[in-house]
């Protein structure tokens, strides 16, 4: 699954969102307390509210595991968190599913095994919930824990990126780039690294902005490809730092700028 070369440095693939869902903010009076303690960095606390409401209903379940898997030592258990996640995972919620999977991706808490990764993040990905949709798409073109399938993934992507998930649109436009899964169609591509780009996410910045560059599904423009470039440096994407050192270097769409471009090489040395 490589990612094209465009803007200079070859561009790594986009990775899984493997790590679990952040704890959603409950309506159910009886977890505010918890919340409260784990506002503050109380995890005893939190842990000591949640263990008996975790034996009443799924929520709490949701919260405690997430909870240990999170929490700093002495507090942190992943493989109590596991079973937690197992809990309400079987009870149908599929932040559980999906937050499961990822322990089981990784290999947190739980022996690494892909195929239980794909059950899980499967389960919560029928019920719509973005991020399992996103990593179940991931599984589906890597190989892992099921036969590779271009097109199955792009299907989840797709899904995954029409409910607003900024790493799914530039995964997406990835595909449409490359046509894997979907035909080639630069337009395309460019509409959802744009979709991405503009929720903030670095790597749909980098793409997009390579896309300006080259002039690939948009108007060749160098000051715009610039300026998607700086953004995406400036959250932190090592490959738009490369990118920008080159741009300073030759003084593509912006005035050559020998000190500039030694500052974004030293930063991406440094990432």
């Amino acid at each position: 699954m490589n990612a094209p070369a465009l803007g200079g440095a070859a561009v790594r693939p986009l990775a899984p969102l493997c790590a679990a869902a952040p704890a959603q903010d409950s309506l159910d009076p009886r977890l505010r307390p918890a919340e409260g303690a784990l506002a503050r960095g109380d995890f005893a606390q939190a842990i000591a509210i949640l263990k008996p409401l975790a034996a009443r209903f799924a929520q709490a379940q949701v919260l405690l595991a997430q909870t240990l898997e999170t929490a700093p030592e002495p507090h942190g258990d992943p493989g109590a968190a596991a079973g937690w996640y197992l809990r309400a995972a079987q009870g149908g919620l599929p932040e559980a599913q999906n937050n499961l999977g990822a322990m089981y991706f990784d290999g947190r808490g739980v022996p690494q095994d892909f195929a239980q990764a794909l059950t899980w993040y499967r389960a919560a990905a029928v019920q719509g919930y973005a991020v399992a949709q996103y990593n179940l798409g991931i599984l589906h073109g890597t190989g892992m824990g099921v036969p590779r399938d271009a097109a199955e993934m792009a299907l989840w992507m797709r899904r995954a990126a029409q409910s607003g998930l900024a790493a799914a649109q530039a995964q997406l436009g990835r595909l449409y780039l490359d046509g894997e899964g979907v035909p080639a169609d630069p337009a395309q591509a460019a509409k959802w690294f744009r979709a991405s780009a503009e929720q903030g996410y670095a790597w749909g910045q980098h793409y997009l902005a390579s896309l300006y560059q080259k002039g690939h599904g948009v108007p060749r423009d160098l000051r715009i490809a610039h300026d998607w470039f700086l953004r995406a440096a400036r959250g932190g994407n090592r490959t738009a730092m490369q990118s920008l050192a080159r741009i300073y270097e030759l003084g593509l769409g912006v005035p050559a700028d020998a000190a500039q471009s030694a500052l974004w090489k030293q930063r991406s040395e440094e990432n």
